[in-house]
C-alpha cells in the first residue's frame, strides 16, 4: 500500500510553549497523591476549539494569503480547510517556496527539511514577526518525507501562527497587525 507523504508542521523554538500551553512540574515524586489543598481552576480553555475549518484546498494549491484553523498533520494529497481571513483563525500563509537544489540531493532527514525551509522563509517572515514572537510564530509547512523528497516535491509553505485567534491578515497589514 502507497502511503503519502506526512505534512510536518514546525514552529519556531520560541513559540512551542504559546501554542502548546504550559506544563507544569511538581517536586513530588511520581505516582504520589495529589495535593488536596490546592485549589485547581477552570481547565484550560482551548481559543481555536469552536472556529469553523472551512473549505478543503489542496495542499499545493494553498497561496499567500490564505487562512486556516487546521491544526495537526494532513497527508500532501488530502485538504486543508481554509477560511476568510476577515473572520478568526489559526494561522495564514504568508509565502510558498520551493527548496532549491539538485533533484537528485539525498533526502537531509526531517530536521534538514525543517532547517532548509527556515532558510527559505525566515527572509519572508523574520520581519513580519520582528519581536513579537510569542505572540506570533513561524509556522512551515513541508510534506516531505524521504519517499516525497526522492519523487522530486520541493514545495512547501510558510506561515505565521497566532497565539489566540485574529481576523485580517498579517501580510495585509505589513506586519504591523
Amino acid at each position: 500500500m502507497r502511503r503519502s507523504p506526512t505534512l510536518l508542521l514546525a514552529t519556531a523554538v520560541l513559540g512551542v510553549l504559546t501554542l502548546a500551553g504550559c506544563a507544569t512540574t511538581s517536586d513530588k515524586p511520581v505516582g504520589s497523591a495529589p495535593d488536596t489543598d490546592q485549589h485547581s481552576g477552570p481547565p484550560p480553555v482551548d481559543p481555536f476549539k469552536d472556529l469553523p475549518q472551512g473549505t478543503p484546498v489542496a495542499f499545493k494549491d494553498l497561496k499567500a494569503g490564505m487562512c486556516s484553523n487546521h491544526r495537526g498533520d494532513v497527508q500532501s494529497d488530502q485538504t486543508v480547510g481554509t477560511v476568510d481571513c476577515g473572520t478568526p483563525h489559526f494561522f495564514e500563509v504568508v509565502s510558498q517556496v520551493t527548496l532549491p537544489g539538485d533533484a537528485a540531493a539525498p533526502f537531509p532527514g526531517d530536521r534538514g527539511v525543517m532547517d532548509r525551509m527556515r532558510t527559505a522563509c525566515e527572509p519572508k517572515l523574520a520581519p513580519m514577526i520582528g519581536s513579537r514572537r510569542g505572540e506570533l510564530i513561524s509556522l512551515y509547512l513541508a510534506p516531505m518525507n524521504k519517499k516525497s523528497w526522492e519523487a522530486g516535491n520541493r514545495l512547501g509553505h510558510c506561515g505565521i501562527a497566532y497565539a489566540v485567534p485574529r481576523s485580517g491578515t498579517l501580510a495585509e497589514s505589513g506586519g504591523q497587525g
